[in-house]
Parts: C-alpha cells; sequence; structure tokens
C-alpha cells in the first residue's frame, strides 16, 4: 500500500487569505476575525473529476429548498440510486465535498437492495449559497427522512458524519451510522481550521465566542464528541486514516471511546479523503451493514 501522504492542491484563494491573514489579525483584530467567520462557514468547491462521472449520470436528480437562519432560501440538489421504497440510505459529504465523491459506495449498496441518496449541502457542488451550517445539513437530511423514506442507513464523510450525529439528536430516526474521517474534538476543528488560514490562537478564542453569540449555543455543543453523549446510537462504525492531515486519528479513537459499543477501523496512507475510494473500506462499511440490518 502506498503511504505517501498527499494533500489536496490549495486553492488560489486559500493561499491568498494564508499570506495576508496573519497581517489583517496583528492590524486590525476584529477585521480579521470577522473575516474568518465568513471564511469558517464558506467551504471551496472543487471541480467534479471524471471518476464520478458516472454516478452523477446515473442519478435522478431533484431539488429542495433550505433556510436555516430566516434569509433567502438556497436550493439544494438531491441525488437518488436505486429503488424508491427500498430501504433508504444516505450518503453525506464533508465540508467542501459533493455527493457523488461516495460513488465507491453507491453500487455495492444498491446490489444489498438499498435505495442510496445524496445531496450536495448547501454552498456546495451544484446546490446554491456562498455558506452554509450544521444546521442547513440536518434540512436536508430531515426533509430526506420526512419526504422520501425512514433512514436505515446513515454514511458520513468528515463533516457529514457529525450532521448525521446532530440530526440524530434533533430527532432524526436513525440506528445505524459510519463515520469515515470525522472530526469529534472542538479544538482540533478550530486548530485545522486557523492552520488553512494561518491564523493565531485568538481567533479561535473570538470564533468560539461569535458561535454562542450567534446561534445561542456554545461550539462544543456542535462537535460529536458531545453529541455523542446526547444520542443512543445503537450502530456505529467509526473508519479513519492514521495519516489523515486535516483530522488527526485521535478523534477517532476518544468517539470509540466514549461510545464504547461502536466499531472503529484504522487504515494507512489513504488520507482525508482518498478513504473514500478504497476497497477495503467499502468492504468493512458493508460487512457492518450487513451485520446489523
Amino acid at each position: 500500500m502506498n503511504t505517501k501522504k498527499t494533500k489536496i492542491k490549495e486553492p488560489f484563494l486559500l493561499r491568498a487569505i494564508k499570506w495576508s491573514y496573519p497581517k489583517i489579525e496583528c492590524i486590525a483584530p476584529p477585521v480579521a476575525h470577522h473575516l474568518a467567520w465568513n471564511l469558517f462557514f464558506s467551504p471551496f468547491r472543487f471541480k467534479r473529476p471524471v471518476r464520478e462521472n458516472e454516478a452523477f449520470d446515473l442519478a435522478k436528480k431533484s431539488t429542495i429548498e433550505v433556510n436555516s437562519m430566516a434569509t433567502e432560501s438556497k436550493k439544494v440538489m438531491l441525488y437518488e440510486w436505486g429503488t424508491l421504497g427500498n430501504p433508504v440510505a444516505v450518503v453525506a459529504h464533508g465540508w467542501s465535498g459533493r455527493a457523488t465523491q461516495f460513488y465507491k459506495f453507491i453500487q455495492p449498496l444498491l446490489n444489498k437492495g438499498y435505495h442510496v441518496i445524496g445531496f450536495d449541502a448547501p454552498a456546495h457542488g451544484l446546490s446554491e449559497g456562498k455558506s452554509t451550517n450544521i444546521l442547513e445539513f440536518y434540512q436536508v437530511l430531515f426533509h430526506i427522512g420526512k419526504n422520501i423514506g425512514s433512514i436505515k442507513i446513515g454514511i458520513g464523510h468528515s463533516f457529514g458524519g457529525v450532521s448525521l450525529l446532530y440530526a440524530k439528536k434533533e430527532g432524526l430516526k436513525l440506528d445505524s451510522v459510519i463515520m469515515i474521517a470525522s472530526p469529534t474534538v472542538g479544538e482540533d476543528i478550530l486548530t485545522n481550521f486557523r492552520k488553512k488560514i494561518n491564523a493565531s490562537p485568538r481567533t479561535s478564542i473570538a470564533l468560539r465566542k461569535m458561535v454562542v453569540k450567534k446561534f445561542k449555543l456554545d461550539f462544543e455543543e456542535i462537535t460529536a464528541c458531545e453529541l455523542a453523549k446526547q444520542i443512543t446510537l445503537k450502530n456505529l462504525l467509526i473508519i479513519h486514516d492514521k495519516d489523515d492531515l486535516e483530522v488527526p486519528p485521535r478523534n477517532a479513537e476518544l468517539l470509540h471511546q466514549l461510545k464504547p459499543n461502536s466499531e472503529l477501523m484504522l487504515t494507512n496512507g489513504l488520507g482525508h479523503t482518498r478513504i473514500l475510494r478504497d476497497e477495503l473500506v467499502v468492504d468493512r462499511t458493508l460487512k457492518f451493514i450487513e451485520k446489523y440490518n
């Protein structure tokens, strides 16, 4: 197995922000922290690679609208594969991701008789918006569960895994979750973000205060470890790569400790996104689903 650590090439805008942000933070901290707030909720859109085109072409596509902050609604693209009425397996992508990143999972799930549903969250893929948050991810998941079919399986990558736990806390009927490369520790999430824009620890402090002011809750309340304490989840599989440069593997290990009945799979050399294309990861996911469903 190739254990070389790889990173997705950073967009030019992100590189420019990384260069300029520490200078702005030094001269005008409030301005910098306001910029950080906007950036924190604004994902980058990456072009869909050729390997995902077949999954995109075969999907039934439709749109719904979400509106988490009583402002302008955003059209969200839904993707469906398989037969309506079959048990539903939802795939929830991560930050700056898209539904078709799960292309390796779709046919195996169809072969097991599932109706697979994915979505491009607001500000992602082909959906509208420039920013988003966990409330909007939840709105999409809730719509699927209420209007298309009760969700039997939830597979989430990175932030998508966290959104599944949040949706469960908010009342979504969901017994089996597979979390792949998901962040679970609040400070790790903020530290990773600070590294991306070259910010100081003052930015983390400012963002925590702004979350309390804007959303009326503490930042830790919407992290996976805290959410896991508040929900009863029958079946949980945690998959993480030891060489993940985006989310340290300790995130998976801490969540596993909080949920002793969970299963943990640690891989090597796959990083944060290539893990979704690994045959062993797909196979372990399918075996886990067969075991409990």
